[in-house]
């Protein structure tokens, strides 16, 4: 384990607790960033943004289940599958969060948490005991 690299040895953790806080800004990015840019006034938006950023900190948690029912798809061997996942449910993720967001920060962890059982629940299915099939000869 020593000859991997930071990146390969704390990657998983960094892109884990950061997706999410990431995926918000980047949309406010795209929501937003136009209209400042063709009006040429980025210090509003950069200084509105660095204010946001304490209330992005509250979205580091949220992002943790779904990254981790992948990573439990991904150590099962389903790379594509906990990537496919992965990407999916968190466009999706992002994507509601701007409506839960409007309901307040519980809203946001319960629609984080709602999104992300399919992974966890396709990887309960993969690791399920299959019953009445050891030891069985055709």
């Amino acid at each position: 384990m020593e000859d991997r690299g930071w990146i390969a040895r704390n990657g998983f953790r960094l892109l884990a607790l950061l997706w999410l806080p990431a995926g918000v800004a980047l949309q406010a990015a795209a929501r937003f960033g136009p209209d400042a840019v063709a009006e040429g006034r980025l210090e509003p938006w950069l200084a509105t943004m660095a204010m946001e950023g304490l209330s992005l900190a509250l979205f580091v948690p949220c992002g943790l289940p779904l990254a981790l029912g992948c990573r439990r798809l991904w150590r099962l061997g389903y790379r594509r599958a906990a990537w496919a996942a992965g990407m999916g449910l968190g466009t999706a993720t992002v994507v509601a969060t701007l409506f839960a967001g409007l309901l307040g920060p519980l809203a946001i962890a319960v629609c984080a948490v709602l999104l992300s059982l399919p992974v966890w629940l396709a990887w309960r299915w993969l690791v399920r005991p299959r019953i009445g099939v050891r030891g069985r000869r055709g």
